[in-house]
């Protein structure tokens, strides 16, 4: 029966870190999705960034709704904005739920997607974080017939090294962890905070659960990701010419920001004891050499076709040349030849 694991094993409280700030043109149908769930939450932990619209009131009056359902509530209203990053660490952090879901203020969730997660989590004990696919919906709720793991053109292959424990192969070109499909095992957060400058906590804490063989995916959407213009993260398929412009070409403040959040890998890599380049190369040239290694790696698996390599070679080509722009220098440019070719002679990818 599908619902045994979840009967047989121990009880586990639930929690959801739920950040807002200016959300309340759509925050009502996410609230009422977590109350709508047949497997209910124990907690919510919101944290408010500063809403200057109708944000709080809605908030206020959701309060008593889950409180009197026997959950409880934290409202936390930060008198001056901290960004996403920060107001998600600290809501994280106030929790005290053994399974955290992250949820954003302007999404959806499906019917039964707390009991998919439970399942799962209590499956497998070496599991620290999961993420799932989501439907991409337009502002208005319908339907787009779109999947974001789909337009964001995620390769099997890929979701394959996130889920054998080499997430930082593909981290290194992109995160596809989107922290509104997330939930995580509390016990997570104790080697993984504070998020380092640069980084998302979502990609940040699916590296720390990858460096420990407990991150994985569920392919079935569990949640409406809308799609609107004031979306903080949001998908879109970008040409060639708009991922050029992300670029850190001429910015000298973004190049800045890109060397520290490299640096800030590279060091817990080390940290972790992950060898990630031959040992005469360090810090951002071993990075460029292993982005290089790794995606040529992956164009050699006969299962990537060379459409696809078409579409990713543009975005390896910008991640090396913002490493490159972000203080490796020609060092960097070399490192990644050297890296690309040791990708083509190693042994052919499975």
């Amino acid at each position: 029966m599908p619902d045994a694991p979840y009967r047989s094993a121990p009880v586990e409280r639930i929690g959801v870190a739920l950040c807002t700030y200016n959300g309340a043109r759509y925050l009502q149908a996410q609230l009422d999705s977590i109350l709508d769930q047949d497997l209910p939450v124990h907690e919510i932990v919101i944290g408010d960034d500063g809403s200057s619209d109708q944000t709080l009131p809605l908030l206020r009056a959701f309060v008593p709704r889950a409180e009197a359902l026997g959950i409880r509530v934290e409202l936390v209203q930060h008198t001056r904005n901290l960004g996403y990053v920060r107001n998600f660490t600290d809501a994280l952090q106030r929790c005290g739920a053994d399974i955290l879901f992250l949820c954003d203020q302007d999404d959806v969730w499906h019917p039964g997607r707390v009991r998919t997660f439970v399942q799962r989590f209590q499956a497998d004990a070496g599991l620290l974080l999961l993420h799932s696919d989501a439907r991409l919906v337009d502002a208005q709720g319908a339907p787009l017939g779109q999947r974001l793991l789909d337009v964001l053109k995620v390769h099997p292959a890929e979701v394959e090294l996130e889920r054998s424990g080499q997430a930082v192969e593909v981290i290194l070109q992109r995160n596809f962890v989107t922290g509104a499909t997330c939930a995580l095992r509390r016990t997570l957060l104790a080697g993984s905070l504070p998020v380092p400058a640069g980084w998302s906590h979502d990609e940040w804490l699916a590296i720390h659960a990858s460096l420990q063989g407990g991150l994985d995916m569920l392919a079935e959407p569990t949640i409406d990701y809308r799609q609107h213009g004031n979306n903080q993260i949001g998908a879109s398929r970008r040409s060639f010419v708009q991922r050029l412009r992300r670029l850190d070409l001429f910015d000298a403040q973004a190049r800045q920001r890109t060397g520290g959040r490299l640096l800030g890998l590279d060091a817990l890599l080390r940290q972790r004891g992950v060898t990630l380049a031959p040992a005469r190369l360090k810090g951002l040239h071993a990075l460029a050499w292993r982005m290089a290694w790794s995606r040529v790696q992956l164009y050699r698996r006969a299962d990537v076709s060379v459409r696809w390599i078409a579409h990713d070679t543009p975005r390896l080509l910008a991640r090396l040349a913002n490493v490159c722009l972000a203080g490796a220098g020609w060092k960097g440019v070399r490192a990644a030849l050297a890296g690309a070719t040791a990708g083509w002679r190693a042994p052919r990818a499975a």
